[in-house]
């Protein structure tokens, strides 16, 4: 197994990308611990983890509270005795307006889940895997952090995903001496609970799916076998990498 003797964080595990990271890593031989606003969604996936033999825990909280944060990371570490992995991958479903009719409010909120989320949970993690002497820290950005798409008006999402890349690349670097890693995945359309409602309108789903080159939106499982990768000691010499996992939209 890939992730034998490794513990991860997962946030936002209780539902769609985060949830089947959460599982993969569960199958690769990680102990797990997921966070999300949800703790029933949370709990049910823990109980599917552990039918399966593996090791899992529930933290309730939001990325948006920095004691939630504190005690999502204590937390791990008393039940499992280590952090080697955490995968930034929290967010809700983005504002899509022109920028003129976006508040200050859908920003503000935007970024502090997205941006702030993101910087909170790493600085968190960090002085664990300073001590332990490494770490991997995956951050879920999208495509639409990497390029504008016509026809889809989410600035403040678009904004704030775009900031995590260059944050995944600043902590490559400041960090790579002391052996803690940092990479970005950036997903197309995934077909997550949010997006398979959208996709049960047909014009919005001939257009979703028209951007892809594949034809097709992805699975949440296809974003979380990328992620084994980065999570695993197969990375030892990965950092700094943004990959796009898209079904062909930035090749095109």
């Amino acid at each position: 197994m890939r992730l034998e003797h490794k513990v991860a964080i997962v946030t936002g595990g209780g539902t769609g990308i985060g949830e089947a990271i959460a599982k993969v890593f569960a199958r690769e031989g990680a102990k797990v611990a997921i966070t999300g606003r949800r703790k029933d969604e949370l709990e049910r996936v823990v109980r599917d983890i552990e039918r399966k033999g593996g090791q899992a825990l529930a933290l309730p909280g939001s990325v948006t509270n920095e004691p939630d944060v504190q005690e999502a990371v204590a937390a791990t570490i008393r039940t499992f005795g280590r952090l080697d992995i955490l995968v930034n991958n929290a967010g809700n479903l983005f504002h899509a307006a022109p920028l003129h009719e976006t508040p200050d409010h859908i920003w503000d909120e935007t970024f502090d889940v997205f941006m702030k989320g993101t910087f909170r949970f790493t600085r968190a993690v960090i002085p664990q895997m300073l001590q332990q002497g490494g770490g991997s820290i995956l951050n879920i950005s999208t495509v639409g952090g990497l390029k504008a798409i016509p026809g889809f008006e989410a600035h403040a999402y678009q904004a704030a995903k775009a900031g995590v890349v260059m944050l995944t690349k600043t902590v490559a670097v400041h960090y790579a001496k002391q052996n803690i890693r940092c990479n970005c995945i950036c997903p197309a359309g995934v077909v997550t609970p949010p997006v398979a409602g959208m996709l049960q309108d047909p014009k919005t789903k001939t257009w979703f799916e028209g951007m892809h080159p594949l034809g097709r939106l992805g699975q949440p499982e296809e974003i979380a076998e990328a992620a084994v990768y980065f999570a695993s000691d197969e990375s030892r010499w990965t950092t700094g990498s943004i990959l796009t996992v898209d079904g062909g939209v930035m090749a095109a």
